[in-house]
């Protein structure tokens, strides 16, 4: 079975724990690249296991901040089922992410970036089959994991900007 990109095949052993994943997303308006980076961590490793990827912005460019967002929380979700994992806590710095992760929570405003109802309509049928808690943490403090993918996200978007 698949759940849009997403191999929701049947597992042969789920890991109950709660595991956390830290995620951010950067934009750079010059170039309408994104930056998308998480840190999965499930503290039974010293390190967390780190993605970042950038990708070029074609249109909606208006939201590129909200976009990458959102496309790093997704990204995540599938590295965390892939990882037989069934109750992820996911650490973000932007309201957002939590909020419109609610099809309910998608107005009609935010129809002119299909975006917002894509990543709702993703999240809400991920919940069908996985435990999804979000957890917002203060944005440029001195929380480790969200400053390291705050930098991971931005170097990827400066870092496709110049190869694209």
């Amino acid at each position: 079975m698949k759940l849009d990109g997403l191999n929701t095949r049947p597992m042969v052993k789920k890991n109950e724990r709660p595991i956390k994943i830290y995620v951010d997303g950067s934009y750079n308006p010059l170039t309408n690249v994104i930056g998308c980076a998480f840190a999965l961590f499930d503290e039974t490793s010293k390190r967390p296991y780190r993605v970042a990827f950038g990708k070029k912005l074609k249109s909606q460019v208006n939201y590129g901040s909200s976009i990458a967002e959102m496309i790093a929380v997704m990204t995540a979700i599938k590295a965390a089922c892939s990882l037989c994992y069934s109750h992820i806590i996911i650490c973000h710095d932007w309201d957002g992410v939590a909020h419109f992760s609610k099809c309910e929570n998608i107005k009609s405003r935010h129809k002119t970036c299909p975006k917002f109802g894509e990543y709702a309509k993703y999240v809400d049928k991920a919940r069908k089959s996985i435990n999804i808690e979000f957890v917002q943490v203060k944005a440029h403090s001195d929380d480790e994991l969200n400053c390291l993918v705050d930098q991971m996200a931005k170097s990827r978007a400066i870092a496709y900007s110049s190869v694209s």
